[in-house]
């Protein structure tokens, strides 16, 4: 008896120290397998917080673009409006320029007689006027009217050579000249304009000179005491001596001072 009660604690203790060696294994089992668990579970969350990043990235990216999209469709919505703006102005032009091409036409079409008008005219007149440098205002003419029938020119610079021939009719007028020339009878003499008041010539080797009379649309022999004055002014139109009064006769009207 006494046997059995000594053996027994030491029998229990064993059966303790078995059973705590066996329940830290199975602690140690369990909180390896917690640890796994948690491991697994950190690695999910890792990926799961990596899909939300990139899920951010992307939405941050879109709503980037979304905003860089309106910005160019706002843009895109001012020049379509100013675009349209431009096409309704170049509508109007459009309209504008038909109606002046239409104009011009029309200007064309009555421009052209006009001035074919203006040179008879020219002409005509040239004819009645004092015959002072006929072959070259007559070579105008003709060069003129051929100007007209010229396709290469414009209409505007056809008018603009008619005016400056007007232009130069009208300067004769206000100037006086003297130029050598071949006289009605072919001798080579010296002519003096004054305007379009008188016009004389000179002989180069003869002290005869004349004078157009206008009425009778003929060349009046002069006095010989008129040779002077008539050679004075010959040096005054070429600037060869100072303007000075001259006594001329003028057959159409008679004698002036």
């Amino acid at each position: 008896m006494v046997m059995n009660k000594l053996t027994h604690p030491i029998v229990v203790s064993m059966i303790l120290s078995a059973g705590f060696l066996l329940g830290s294994a199975a602690q140690s089992d369990v909180l390896e397998e917690t640890l796994k668990q948690e491991s697994s579970n950190l690695s999910s969350a890792k990926k799961s917080q990596n899909k939300i990043d990139v899920i951010y990235d992307k939405k941050s990216e879109a709503i980037q673009e979304l905003r860089i999209t309106k910005s160019e469709i706002d843009q895109l919505g001012i020049y379509n409006r100013q675009l349209m703006a431009i096409i309704s102005d170049q509508q109007v032009q459009k309209l504008s320029f038909e109606k002046q091409l239409k104009d011009i036409e029309v200007t064309q079409r009555g421009i052209m007689p006009l001035m074919e008008r203006m040179l008879t005219m020219l002409d005509q007149f040239i004819e009645l006027d004092l015959p002072f440098l006929l072959d070259e205002r007559q070579e105008r003419i003709a060069t003129l009217r051929g100007l007209l029938l010229s396709s290469e020119v414009t209409i505007s610079e056809k008018f603009r050579r008619v005016l400056e021939a007007y232009q130069i009719e009208l300067e004769y007028g206000r100037t006086i000249e003297a130029y050598r020339a071949k006289s009605f009878d072919g001798i080579i003499v010296d002519y003096l304009r004054l305007g379009r008041v008188a016009l004389y010539y000179v002989g180069l080797n003869s002290s005869d000179s004349f004078a157009w009379d206008q009425n009778s649309k003929s060349w009046v022999q002069l006095d010989g005491s008129f040779k002077a004055a008539l050679d004075k002014g010959i040096q005054i139109a070429r600037k060869q001596s100072a303007p000075s009064l001259l006594e001329l006769q003028m057959p159409s009207l008679g004698e002036v001072k």
